[in-house]
């Protein structure tokens, strides 16, 4: 058995939806891009197989929007607003990594497990006018990633990795009632690994 750290530099895709079933109800979804970086450690119980732990911090996507207030809501006058959301969330996985060679030196993986997700103030649910107040929110969901290793020395390696954690939550509210919302976080990283 053998103990491997790696550092995960990369650029998340987030893919946000929200929508609020009150009155008519109101969608809202966003794209944005954010920087992410991890910290991984991982414990190689046999050639083929390793149980692994990760910090991913997913980085903070902005979504904006405008939102237009018509006249009869607002004394006669059109009026609308800027709305900035800086969505930021970070994870702790807990994982099974399976791997196998391609060819010398080069090796393929897989990863599975769960993350434990947190938002640190705003959650997706604010895409949508609803009566939550900052304050994040976390949960627990399946993440999956697809990879490639190049061994540079006997212990020091390079990596490209794909990861996707999807996020589905349903809150109620008070004033607003049910908010279902959708985070998929596509991340793409770059890795340098160091094996013990």
């Amino acid at each position: 058995m053998s103990i491997v750290s790696e550092v995960l530099f990369g650029k998340a895709k987030n893919e946000l939806y929200a929508f609020q079933d009150f009155d008519l109800g109101d969608s809202r979804s966003s794209s944005p891009d954010s920087d992410s970086f991890a910290l991984r450690l991982g414990l190689e119980l046999t050639d083929y197989i390793a149980v692994e732990i990760a910090k991913h911090d997913h980085g903070e996507s902005i979504s904006e929007y405008t939102i237009s207030i018509p006249p009869q809501f607002n004394g006669g006058y059109d009026h609308s607003y800027d709305v900035r959301l800086p969505i930021d969330v970070e994870s702790i996985k807990l994982g099974f990594k399976g791997k196998t060679e391609l060819f010398e030196d080069f090796i393929v993986n897989v990863r599975v497990g769960i993350a434990h997700w947190k938002y640190k103030d705003v959650i997706p649910a604010q895409l949508v006018p609803t009566d939550v107040t900052n304050g994040g929110g976390s949960g627990n969901d399946i993440y999956t990633s697809l990879g490639l290793e190049y061994k540079l020395t006997q212990n020091l390696y390079v990596g490209l990795e794909y990861s996707w954690l999807g996020i589905n939550e349903t809150k109620e509210y008070d004033y607003t009632g049910v908010v279902k919302y959708q985070h998929d976080i596509k991340d793409l990283s770059v890795i340098v690994g160091w094996e013990f």
